[in-house]
């Protein structure tokens, strides 16, 4: 009992003391101060999202959001910081209530570049918006902040760009993250590529899609993105804006809908904020959660089969001139961080391509389709014919590769697994990486060794999906795999590497057993090879 009082006595202590400083301090601004703070808001809104096709499987939700819309000048001048950075405040998430960094948008550096605004005119130069910091007057950020150290999911951020010569909207940024940890951008212009909207929107574009969000669809279909912005102008009266996506699949019908919409806007705020999380105490902490319930519903209720992921479409892997060109600029911006596995893959890899470019006197590169990892090179060190070498781009769309090397133990299979030597069935077998040469890569990885260990063939055959794959050519024991290393400690690393990658393969095959997934079968329309071309 008298610990019990000791420590109640604290926290009325404590309360006291705080609310003593919120009331007192000299630095929190007053209510007279409030006309000379620059504008920003809190938004009440609600979003929906409804699944019309297939038919037997509609389906539709509603939920309340609360989010923020800030000025960038305003936001990163740390003029919106409310109770001295407590209740809110830009650069962390730690030490205050509400919070954002730049880590958490666009590009993913990992929090080098301290500025938001930064990194948005270089996703506008990046994607082709020229001069982009000399037209860019300020940019609006609609988006959820972090919540007592929390980062939730934050699946649509939008940012709404005004230009200097007339101070009226010039592009919307929509910002969008999936559960996977990736993130993808659409950059529209107004008065680009632009269609009529109806008398509830400003502006309306329509574009293919190329992100995958949901694992209950492919990546094959068009987007239709209607928006209301909150000003038409950088000085007007803010409105209730209102952003609502269509998927139309390829025959023009549409498949899912979703929008948010501001149902009431208020002042940012100490009072204002406060009573918003008086209201809504819980709800920055329920995106996640939702979804996964959302998730579960399609896929036990409405029977919805599960597409597996496949790696963000880079910009450099670009669509064939045989196809209609994108109405709307955009692209990857953010990819999975390797996994421990996939280093060591990596490792072994790029020690391979080594020792093979010197001996058959090849320059080969590595080209990521991640814009945040650098190209490799591996040079022969020796002068070729006329100061001339052959030449082999390998470019990959994520670290994935480098285990796909480890498990499919020579160089046809690695191409048909996940280059472009074979059909895809099923979502699962997506195309990894692109080569300039097959006959190349096949010459790179053929490894004929009179007496080299063949145990890593006969451990590839307790892959789950052995039967299939060795109907396939694969674990013939005739030939050492092809990343094995030449000393004998670097050859322990590669066994437990082996070891631990088809333990991996298991465990995944026994959760989806448990879980009683249902895998769909994709469209080979959508990672056929003749669509994407490496740029070299």
């Amino acid at each position: 009992m008298g610990l019990g009082l000791i420590a109640l006595d604290g926290v009325v202590f404590l309360s006291c003391l705080g609310l003593s400083y919120v009331l007192y301090s000299p630095n929190i601004p007053r209510p007279h101060d409030y006309k000379t703070s620059p504008r920003a808001y809190v938004l009440h809104s609600i979003t929906t999202h409804a699944r019309l096709l297939p038919a037997d499987s509609r389906h539709a939700f509603t939920y309340p959001v609360l989010s923020l819309i800030l000025p960038l000048s305003a936001l990163e001048s740390a003029r919106l910081s409310l109770l001295n950075g407590f209740l809110f405040s830009y650069g962390g998430t730690y030490g205050r209530i509400l919070g954002l960094r730049s880590a958490r948008y666009l590009f993913d550096d990992g929090g080098k570049v301290p500025s938001i605004r930064t990194k948005l005119i270089k996703a506008l130069d990046d994607f082709g918006v020229g001069d982009a910091e000399e037209q860019l007057d300020d940019a609006w950020i609609l988006t959820m902040p972090s919540y007592c150290g929390y980062e939730g999911l934050n699946p649509l951020t939008v940012y709404f760009c005004y230009r200097k010569d007339n101070r009226r909207l010039w592009i919307v940024v929509l910002e969008i993250h999936n559960t996977f940890g990736e993130r993808h951008v659409h950059i529209l212009e107004v008065g680009r590529n632009e269609e009529a909207p109806n008398a509830n929107f400003d502006h309306q574009w329509s574009f293919p899609r190329a992100f995958h969000v949901s694992p209950f669809n492919d990546r094959l279909g068009t987007y239709t993105v209607s928006v209301r912005a909150p000003f038409s102008h950088s000085d007007s009266d803010v409105a209730l804006p209102h952003i609502r996506i269509h998927l139309n699949n390829p025959t023009g019908a549409l498949k899912f809908s979703a929008s948010l919409r501001a149902k009431h806007v208020a002042p940012f705020r100490t009072l204002t904020v406060l009573a918003a999380l008086a209201t809504h105490p819980f709800i920055l902490f329920l995106t996640l959660p939702r979804i996964l319930r959302q998730a579960a519903v399609l896929h036990y209720r409405r029977h919805l089969d599960v597409y597996k992921r496949p790696e963000p479409k880079p910009v450099s892997w670009s669509v064939s001139p045989s196809h209609s060109p994108a109405l709307a600029k955009g692209g990857g911006i953010g990819w999975q961080h390797p996994t421990i596995l996939e280093r060591a893959a990596r490792h072994l890899a790029n020690a391979f391509l080594a020792r093979r470019a010197h001996a058959l006197g090849v320059c080969i590169k590595l080209r990521p389709s991640d814009p945040s990892a650098h190209v490799q090179h591996f040079d022969p060190g020796t002068d070729g014919a006329d100061g001339k070498f052959r030449e082999l781009v390998i470019s990959y769309l994520s670290p994935r590769f480098f285990t796909l090397l480890v498990l499919a133990g020579d160089g046809p299979t690695a191409l048909r697994w996940g280059g472009s030597g074979g059909q895809s069935h099923t979502t699962g077998e997506v195309r990894e990486f692109l080569v300039s040469d097959e006959a190349s890569f096949r010459e790179v990885f053929d490894i004929h060794e009179s007496g080299g260990a063949t145990w890593p063939a006969r451990v590839l055959r307790l892959l789950p999906d052995a039967a299939r794959r060795h109907e396939q050519g694969v674990g013939g024991g005739k030939n050492p795999h092809p990343l094995m290393p030449e000393s004998w400690m670097a050859r322990v690393g590669f066994a437990v590497l082996l070891g631990a990658l088809v333990a991996m393969e298991w465990a995944e095959e026994l959760l989806w057993r448990i879980a009683h997934v249902r895998w769909a079968v994709i469209d080979s329309m959508q990672r056929h090879p003749s669509e994407m071309v490496p740029v070299t």
